[in-house]
């Protein structure tokens, strides 16, 4: 059998060799360890087939392409200030860390799937539903309005934190906190590894990127205590928040925010592709779109399961090697191995 040799820069030393035998990918992959001598690793899968030139690649952003979660607790940073400055420094450190537990907990719901997810993610599972259940209540009004509620708005996290410290919290303190906590993360924020290497290698190709990302949900109080939902206004604040991509080497087509669809419902996806298909000027074939993500229920499930997507990566922080999950996804810690899974 011939193989098709193709390196790839990453903490390992990788030499992939591949081929395509009708329509099916059979992929070899050689590791070398990190100073512990040569370990070759050897898969042959069956993959779905997408070729270079009639790829279309989606994207979310957050904990995708950059790296929110671990500058939310840099962020936070902010919010200790804010609360500092009128209840005095233990408030504040108080506040801060009561805002991290609750941002922890829900991104654990968000990714976890099974109970030994739960038990890896180190957070209880009856805690998420007792954190979901108190954000439910702050929007009820919403969700009677839209259909759903907003599960990561920094606002009513930063209400729930002062909550639990039994504080009265002004809406203008909170204003406060969350955009000192947005400015912080807006300028922090880092990529994540393998990201710049791909977006590189798809314009190289001259492919099409398109961002897929939820809202970043920014809400009012109303004076009933309810929080109030702006779509408009949420989504010009998260399109100039993404538009600041372009300067950390993430050029991309369009993006496509979720306001007031947000993931993982039909509605969000369909939206993202009309997006992209007016910006080509022509329908796109979803057996030829790959879609990343770094959650399988809210990234990658709808457009796999129901809307034909040829190819999902799920990106998990920190993991070693790839897992061939299927032939229509794989897991991977270094995004730009997406690209061995494209022919030319």
């Amino acid at each position: 059998m011939m193989w098709v040799g193709m390196g790839c820069a990453s903490s390992w030393a990788l030499d992939w060799k591949f081929r395509f035998i009708d329509h099916v990918l059979y992929l070899k992959r050689v590791v070398i360890g990190r100073g512990k001598g040569v370990q070759h690793l050897v898969y042959y899968s069956p993959m779905h087939h997408i070729s270079w030139s009639e790829s279309v690649w989606f994207s979310d952003i957050d904990d995708t392409l950059i790296n929110t979660a671990q500058t939310t607790f840099e962020a936070s940073e902010g919010i200790k200030l804010v609360f500092s400055s009128r209840f005095g420094e233990r408030v504040g450190k108080k506040i801060q860390a009561n805002f991290n537990d609750i941002f922890r907990t829900m991104v654990a719901g968000l990714r976890n799937k099974t109970d030994a997810d739960w038990f890896r993610s180190g957070v209880d599972k009856e805690d998420y539903e007792r954190v979901l259940s108190a954000i439910e209540t702050y929007q009820r009004e919403m969700k009677q309005q839209f259909g759903s509620i907003r599960k990561f708005s920094r606002e009513v996290f930063i209400k729930l934190s002062a909550d639990t410290e039994g504080l009265d919290t002004a809406p203008e303190t909170i204003y406060e906190a969350a955009d000192a906590y947005w400015v912080t993360l807006s300028e922090r924020v880092q990529v994540m590894p393998g990201v710049l290497d791909l977006v590189r290698e798809i314009k190289n190709h001259r492919r099409p990127l398109y961002l897929l990302t939820g809202s970043d949900a920014r809400l009012k109080i109303k004076p009933n205590g309810q929080f109030a939902y702006m779509p408009q206004e949420s989504e010009d604040f998260k399109r100039e928040r993404v538009s600041l991509l372009r300067g950390k080497g993430i050029n991309f087509n369009v993006v496509s925010i979720g306001d007031p669809e947000d993931k993982p419902h039909l509605d969000f996806f369909t939206k993202g592709v009309k997006a992209a298909e007016n910006d080509l000027g022509q329908p796109i074939n979803l057996s030829n779109a790959i879609v990343m993500g770094d959650s399988y229920a809210a990234d990658l499930q709808t457009p796999i399961e129901k809307m034909g997507f040829g190819l999902g990566v799920l990106f998990e922080h920190g993991k070693e090697g790839i897992t061939l999950d299927s032939e229509h996804q794989i897991t991977t810690g270094f995004l730009a191995d997406a690209v061995h899974y494209v022919s030319e």
